[in-house]
């Protein structure tokens, strides 16, 4: 009886000690709704989280979910800024491929909402430690883009470089 107990309890600890190493992978997973339904071109969704980790490589991860027929387009540019807590400005284009080689929609579609995620920047190394912001800006050539419900911005530590 008490073997039994000592090896459920070592296995509860093994088991929560797994699921707290996992949780700490992933530094921010955030979701923003846009209003309307309406993605505009020059207000970017912004995010923010702290990098511990400097000898890290981080994959940022984005997950969008829209109405495929509001908006058909096979791709979407986006234009990424990135910048540290002492300002210093990073940006990069990011082409989000919507629809795969054959034709069809990546992702899983369901009730005419497609949720897509793409990786847009993998094994991204930080310089210094503290927070980071970005801002990811939808960079049609429309001012505004309709059938976009939310966009989910995700980094998680991928490993020790």
């Amino acid at each position: 009886m008490k073997t039994n107990k000592i090896i459920l309890l070592t296995a509860l600890g093994l088991c929560l000690g797994i699921l707290a190493a996992c949780g700490n992978k992933v530094c921010i997973d955030e979701t923003h709704n846009f209003n309307n339904n309406t993605w505009m071109r020059f207000e970017p969704e912004v995010f923010n989280f702290d990098v511990k980790d400097i000898d890290a490589g981080y994959n940022v991860i984005v997950t969008l979910r829209y109405d495929t027929a509001a908006y058909p387009a096979s791709t979407l540019p986006l234009v990424v800024d990135y910048f540290s807590d002492t300002n210093e400005l990073r940006n990069y284009e990011h082409l989000l491929r919507l629809v795969q080689v054959d034709g069809k929609r990546r992702g899983e579609t369901l009730g005419g909402y497609c949720t897509v995620m793409d990786t847009i920047d993998a094994m991204r190394v930080y310089n210094r430690k503290g927070t980071y912001t970005y801002r990811i800006k939808q960079a049609t050539s429309k001012y505004e883009i309709n059938g976009f419900s939310s966009l989910t911005f995700k980094v998680e530590r991928a490993a020790k470089i």
